[in-house]
């Protein structure tokens, strides 16, 4: 039996007082709280495994082969510190010889034009960072052991000088593109090139992450029988889940981090990566929406199953993807203003 919409209302109403007088309780405890959704409510039980997966991943990977996505951390740290103002002539003693380690154990695996390019970034910043050290027993350890082995002509991935050259797009272009940019849901029945994707995906590729772990990963599909099956997956398609020419998931591998302080930065990570994915899809022609992928289990095991995710590979978000119909409609969508956006210098002085 369906309820009626004033009935649906006054469901929700319900629910609404129910929740608000739980949560006056819970909200006030952290042992509550963590009772609660560990016996109570299962809202968090898809994330928590992921999480632990994750990390068993990550070990895994540590006791049985080589890591890139350490590797890449180190590296990028030993990077920072180089690029420091008041660069501090011995540093990094901590990870150093870790650091060697997955880079020989990366070398001895490397495979792929890929891997090459990105070892190749790794011995340059590894042969400036032995070049600018000054002596120390581990740094001379480590020294060591990297020249017994490293033998290429030296690169140009290092850090170096930003200049003062002037920004080659100025604000208004840069606002002009923003403002063209909207989330369109009225495609031309139009194939969606390949290439225009990788072109897109390159320039998204330089969005900033975590320590240049770079967990994000766009799982996208053209076949049209998939593209209707799956843009009835993340809510808000309805009334377009029909008209989608290419649809693209958006996920994150928690297996790139040790610890699980850093579960969210898959997050973080992948929406900076997925907007300038977005403004670059318009760069190229084509138009997009990205679609509200929720915290549901059901969806999420759904999901896993469909496409083969392992239980770390956690959905960020969707995209719909294609050639925007010109006479397709598109949401204004008032923003805040600047008032409401931002503070400075505002601190709690009680």
């Amino acid at each position: 039996m369906e309820l009626s919409p004033r009935s649906m209302i006054g469901a929700k109403a319900l629910y609404i007082r129910l929740k608000y007088t739980l949560l006056q309780v819970i909200a006030r405890s952290g042992f509550l709280s963590a009772a609660y959704y560990s016996f109570l409510s299962t809202a968090y039980s898809r994330e928590r495994r992921a999480v632990a997966a994750g990390l068993l991943d990550h070990l895994k990977r540590l006791k049985t082969s080589a890591s890139f996505f350490n590797l890449r951390r180190n590296i990028h740290r030993i990077e920072k510190g180089l690029v420091m103002p008041e660069r501090r002539p011995v540093f990094a003693l901590e990870y150093i010889g870790e650091t060697v380690t997955y880079y020989l154990q990366c070398l001895d695996s490397c495979t792929s034009p890929i891997d090459r390019r990105e070892l190749g970034w790794a011995t340059d910043i590894l042969r400036t960072y032995f070049d600018t050290c000054a002596a120390h027993p581990i740094i001379d350890e480590q020294r060591a052991r990297f020249l017994a082995i490293e033998s290429a002509d030296a690169g140009t991935a290092v850090p170096y000088l930003r200049g003062d050259q002037p920004c080659p797009v100025t604000a208004e272009e840069l606002l002009a593109l923003v403002q063209r940019r909207k989330s369109v849901r009225v495609y031309l029945d139009k194939p969606v090139p390949r290439e225009l994707i990788d072109q897109a995906l390159a320039i998204a590729s330089f969005a900033p992450s975590s320590c240049n772990r770079q967990p994000t990963i766009y799982r996208l599909y053209d076949d049209p029988e998939l593209v209707r099956e799956l843009s009835l997956y993340p809510l808000g398609t309805a009334g377009f889940a029909d008209n989608i020419p290419m649809i693209c998931a958006v996920t994150g591998d928690l297996s790139a981090y040790f610890y699980e302080r850093d579960r969210h930065s898959i997050y973080v990570d992948g929406c900076l990566s997925a907007m300038l994915f977005m403004l670059a899809l318009e760069t190229v022609g084509l138009a997009s929406c990205p679609l509200n992928w929720p915290e549901v289990n059901s969806l999420d095991r759904k999901l896993e199953k469909r496409l083969g995710l392992p239980p770390h590979e956690r959905a960020i978000m969707f995209m719909a993807i294609g050639y925007a119909d010109p006479q397709g409609r598109v949401a204004y969508s008032e923003k805040k203003s600047l008032d409401q956006l931002r503070s400075y210098n505002w601190i709690n002085s009680a």
